[in-house]
């Protein structure tokens, strides 16, 4: 999912390379294939360090898992709003954080561009054999958050606009926009292009699925952008979902990317509670609070564990 900033792949690769360093574990969805570098998971922690992507969900999500974490005893420094994927993979990779927020889909193709599975269970299950050794998942939860390419009504019915491909026609006279890594991501104009043969005569650096990518869809400065099925302005604003036969846009479920040498019995408890409670209509509210600016993620995330407790 996608709200992420671009770094150069060069700053990607370093951090890829470094992920020997890091450690294994011996469970069935940990890293690492046939690498048995690294410790296995610890009886006990005292503290590990959260972090989260540069946008709200991410956030809110850090915070409900940082809260419950400090509801067990368990001490949780914060890192949120690291950046990108690039640089808050890179933060786990390094150990400047222990524990992130993130989405299946998009974690399998960070670590295996050419992943061919786009079932939801298929991609979970594919996870193990691409994460680097000390990294796991946990469980996913059945609350999900898809990337979607949108045009406005009017746009959908000027040109008959229902899937992706139905763009191929007239997207040459057509300028899209949004974050910097749309541009470069497969589930952004690279995939769309290698996909589906779309090209735009132009592209405008905005920001990935915020007020900047609506303001100019809306006012035909660009005439399609990303956002994220869980923004509850595609909703309010009436936006066209296209649709994406290719599968660009991989399931993305919530599930909790966790290094190995922190995931205790407790702390695995505690997460897969979380896990549980999730849903995709719930995290829609979370996430269209977290946007309105006027709670905080920490707050959000307070309120979300206080109406759904996990023993």
């Amino acid at each position: 999912m996608f709200r992420r900033t671009f770094i150069r792949s060069a700053i990607a690769a370093t951090a890829v390379f470094a992920l020997a360093a890091c450690g294994g574990g011996e469970d069935p969805l940990s890293g690492g294939g046939d690498n048995d570098a690294g410790g296995s998971a610890p009886d006990k922690v005292d503290s590990l360090t959260v972090g989260s992507a540069n946008f709200a969900e991410s956030q809110v999500l850090a915070e409900i898992y940082a809260q419950a974490l400090e509801a067990k005893g368990i001490k949780v420094n914060r890192k949120l709003n690291i950046g990108a994927r690039e640089l808050y993979m890179a933060a786990i990779q390094d150990k400047s954080v222990d524990l992130l927020p993130e989405y299946t889909g998009a974690t399998l193709v960070y670590f295996k561009k050419d992943a061919t599975e786009n079932e939801a269970e298929a991609v979970y299950k594919a996870l193990p054999g691409v994460l680097p050794a000390g990294l796991e998942v946990l469980n996913k939860s059945e609350a999900a958050d898809e990337d979607a390419i949108v045009v406005t009504q009017e746009t959908a019915q000027k040109y008959s606009l229902k899937s992706i491909g139905d763009l191929k026609a007239v997207s040459k006279d057509m300028v899209a926009g949004g974050g910097p890594e749309f541009k470069t991501r497969t589930a952004g104009l690279a995939g769309m292009k290698e996909k589906y043969g779309v090209e735009f005569k132009e592209f405008k650096t905005l920001d990935a699925g915020g007020p900047l990518s609506l303001k100019a869809l809306k006012d035909g400065t660009i005439q399609v952008t990303q956002f994220f099925t869980t923004q509850s302005a595609i909703k309010d604003n009436n936006l066209v979902v296209l649709e994406d036969p290719e599968h660009i846009h991989l399931p993305n479920n919530i599930v909790p990317l966790i290094r190995t040498d922190h995931k205790s019995p407790d702390v695995e408890t505690t997460l897969n509670a979380v896990q549980a409670k999730l849903t995709t209509d719930g995290l829609t509210d979370l996430v269209k609070r977290a946007e309105g600016g006027s709670e905080s993620a920490a707050a959000v995330a307070k309120d979300w564990l206080s109406k759904n407790p996990l023993s």
